[in-house]
């Protein structure tokens, strides 16, 4: 059965007018837990701001609370039919390096958005036939930082080496992971990050899972607890490296396109229904 994105997306889709401040912005997705919001203007999608857009404008955005969210969203934003297959969103992402698509109807109206997590929630088992455990699609090398450094640092190293998150360390044991929604609800209330250590606003709780895992478990993992990321840890309980979404993607992308399409049920062709062009937001 074919599967497409208006199956998986999430709705409503959380939208705000162009004149409006980045500050009410980022209020609306810190209070929502919601990973990026659309620019309307006269209700047509122009924009949109996401999480890995406050990382990487952070320095530009701390202290200014009037600066408007027409200076700093990514513009145009990409939409794609309710129809298109998963297969087809997932080779858009891959090629204009987005984590969103907003889904559109026969009648043009927005009535959803496609999202990395909805992708992964997607997939089903057979997709990582041929894969045991989660130690072949984890990243090994992970960014962390002691627990008593400023969370300006944390945020630059988030940005300069593009990533989502970074673990915080205390006597050699991880305590808490920084992530691009700790630095949303961070700079919506306006928290100077210069002065206060990373652990004071760190997300608290890691979920951790072994290196034994399969793939799909993990997967199930991520979707119950409503997180985006696994710390995974070796029999001793050391930590080994990092699942994420984005992770997951990656493998997904190595594997070849024809793989994924017959994985997937869809018919795998260029990304010619997503539209209007380019889309500028962070990496997959």
């Amino acid at each position: 059965m074919k599967q497409t994105i208006g199956k998986f997306a999430t709705h409503p889709v959380c939208a705000i007018e162009v004149e409006a401040t980045v500050q009410e912005a980022l209020q609306i997705m810190s209070d929502r837990r919601i990973s990026c919001i659309i620019v309307l203007s006269h209700n047509e999608p122009i924009g949109i701001l996401t999480e890995r857009d406050v990382v990487f404008a952070a320095n530009w955005l701390l202290g200014q609370p009037d600066l408007l969210l027409k200076e700093v969203m990514n513009k145009p934003v990409m939409t794609a039919s309710e129809d298109m297959d998963v297969a087809q969103a997932y080779q858009t992402f891959c090629q204009h390096k987005i984590r969103h698509l907003v889904v559109l109807d026969a009648q043009l109206d927005m009535v959803g958005i496609f999202t990395q997590t909805d992708l992964v929630r997607s997939l089903q088992e057979k997709a990582f036939d041929g894969i045991n455990d989660v130690s072949l699609l984890m990243t090994s090398r992970v960014l962390h930082v002691a627990s008593d450094v400023p969370a300006r640092y944390a945020l630059s190293l988030m940005a300069r080496r593009s990533v989502s998150c970074v673990v915080v360390m205390e006597n050699g044991r991880p305590v808490g992971m920084f992530t691009e929604r700790d630095v949303v609800r961070c700079i919506a209330k306006g928290v100077d990050l210069s002065a206060v250590p990373v652990s004071s606003v760190m997300s608290p709780s890691i979920v951790s899972t072994p290196l034994t895992t399969a793939p799909h478990e993990s997967i199930g993992l991520m979707l119950k607890k409503s997180i985006r990321r696994l710390l995974v840890v070796d029999e001793l309980g050391e930590m080994s490296g990092i699942l994420t979404q984005t992770d997951i993607g990656r493998v997904l992308d190595q594997q070849g396109s024809g793989l994924i399409n017959n994985l997937l049920g869809g018919n795998a062709k260029s990304a010619g229904n997503a539209r209007p062009g380019e889309a500028l937001q962070g990496a997959i």
